[in-house]
């Protein structure tokens, strides 16, 4: 089966101290210097540029829960007006013709579109319509929808319900929400993306305990109310990974969907380089770094199953999947969207305190932004 990889590059710089600009050529370059079929893009999602958070007929979702019930932890802010494309889509379609982009990547609030996250308990028709209309209104403009069906932001009431992502309840949930995506905007939409960024997911809302639903063990992050940092982000990734497979069974199976469209998941993986490249440890750290980055949501979809390295390291913590799920992964996509954002050093580092285990060190790995010699990966970015 042949998979297509659309890459994504975003430029993100940290700074933690002053970097040093290094002299490099520039020249100009454009359209003509990528393949015609090339697609110029930009992409947002719903609960980060939507606003309207309780406006035709719209439940919470668990970042307007997190960010109305802990506002300390989201800097005091939350999405309830955002960017207010709601309201404004129309003005942003125009913004987004004038810089002449081709496609345009949004997701689809399950909130707006199945209230409960159940549909046996209906179908918002004002959520559907509002999507249409978006839709249209691109393909309008000359600008391709591109649909990501979840980007973080499942109903609260799921979670109130049976812990969302942490329930295998919630596959079905899930494929029933895709099925209800694909019979109301299949017609019209060519590109679609399952789920946007699992790991951050996993680690971020039950590792860290730093974006919603927030959870993680009380010692990796006081904040946290309740959670498991050494088992709940596998469980969630393991969920989520099935979800997908059910979604991309119901767009294989619909008859409402374009007979060349695709559909696949989006991906954030860093590289690393060895800390010490003359270290067998820090060289064998890259393969582990690797595997817990990239791998552990790449090997399913292709192989049915989670890389060995995981396995060794994170023993009976790490789900498994039964052979009837390996079947329905294999394979479960026609490309892998990468969004990427930066490379790290990393070394060899093991983790002895068997007491608190977490995600984060079982890979007996530790990052770091430059090597031994201070040397980062690649020259500083300068801007002017």
């Amino acid at each position: 089966m042949r998979v297509q990889f659309f890459i994504l590059l975003f430029a993100v710089s940290w700074f933690t101290k002053k970097i040093t600009c290094l002299p490099f050529e520039t020249r100009k370059f454009g359209r003509s210097d990528f393949p015609d079929d090339f697609i110029f893009g930009t992409a947002t999602s719903a609960f980060q540029i939507e606003g309207a958070t309780s406006e035709g007929g719209k439940s919470p979702t668990i970042w307007d829960y997190f960010s109305h019930t802990f506002p300390e932890r989201t800097n005091m802010q939350n999405a309830d007006v955002a960017t207010d494309f709601y309201h404004r889509y129309k003005d942003d379609v125009k913004l987004l013709k004038e810089l002449n982009m081709d496609a345009f990547r949004f997701s689809i609030s399950w909130a707006r579109v199945v209230p409960s996250g159940k549909v046996k308990d209906g179908v918002n028709k004002e959520g559907v319509q509002f999507y249409k209309d978006l839709i249209d209104e691109l393909i309008a403009n000359g600008i391709q929808p591109a649909v990501t069906i979840y980007h973080w932001d499942h109903p609260q009431a799921l979670e109130d319900e049976y812990g969302g992502f942490l329930s295998p309840q919630i596959i079905e949930d899930f494929r029933n929400f895709a099925r209800v995506c694909f019979e109301n905007f299949g017609d019209k939409v060519k590109m679609w993306t399952t789920i946007n960024e699992p790991t951050v997911i996993s680690i971020a809302g039950y590792e860290k305990g730093n974006k919603a639903v927030g959870r993680c063990s009380k010692w990796v992050n006081s904040k946290c109310q309740a959670g498991d940092s050494a088992t709940e982000p596998y469980i969630v990734s393991h969920h989520l990974l099935l979800s997908h497979a059910a979604a991309v069974q119901e767009f294989r199976n619909c008859t409402k969907t374009l007979k060349d469209g695709k559909i696949g998941i989006v991906l954030s993986p860093w590289w690393f380089e060895p800390y010490d490249a003359t270290s067998s440890d820090d060289i064998a750290a890259v393969e582990r770094g690797i595997a817990f980055e990239a791998e552990w949501h790449l090997d399913p979809l292709f192989y049915g199953d989670y890389p060995e390295i995981m396995k060794k390291y994170v023993g009976n913590r790490l789900p498994s999947f039964t052979a009837e799920q390996s079947k329905m992964l294999r394979n479960s996509t026609d490309f892998i969207g990468l969004n990427y954002y930066s490379s790290h050093y990393i070394t060899h580092r093991p983790h002895n305190d068997h007491s608190r285990p977490r995600l984060r060190t079982d890979a007996q790995t530790e990052w770091k932004l430059t090597n031994g010699s201070n040397h980062r990966i690649g020259p500083g970015v300068c801007t002017v």
